[in-house]
């Protein structure tokens, strides 16, 4: 019985708790995407975030970043891309309470026709 009750409140805080809590969203709805010809830049306000974490994960064309909001909640928000991206080459640093994410663009790969 111990261990059902602690496996029942370990599910509970870690997937629906954590759900219920409540995100000063204002803090990150600053988020700017630059479109370069070569990049994308995506640059999002979040204050008083340590470098050490926040994590950004690249998958296929996702980016999503995920941030603790102070003692009781979690930010986390994806953008997708509409070219492919490179996320070996992405990089990220906080500066001045921005986080600036950086990932390359694919460029497309031409194949020569032989006839």
């Amino acid at each position: 019985m111990d261990f059902e009750r602690a496996l029942d409140e370990f599910f509970d805080e870690m997937l629906i708790s954590r759900w219920r809590r409540s995100i000063d969203r204002d803090e990150f709805d600053r988020a700017e995407i630059v479109d370069h010809e070569d990049r994308y830049e995506v640059r999002i306000a979040i204050p008083g975030a340590h470098a050490d974490r926040i994590e950004v994960d690249v998958s296929g064309q996702r980016l999503t970043v995920r941030a603790p909001t102070g003692p009781n909640g979690i930010f986390e928000s994806s953008y997708s891309f509409s070219i492919p991206i490179n996320g070996e080459a992405a990089s990220a640093r906080l500066a001045n309470e921005t986080l600036v994410v950086t990932v390359p663009k694919q460029k497309p790969k031409r194949i020569k026709v032989n006839g």
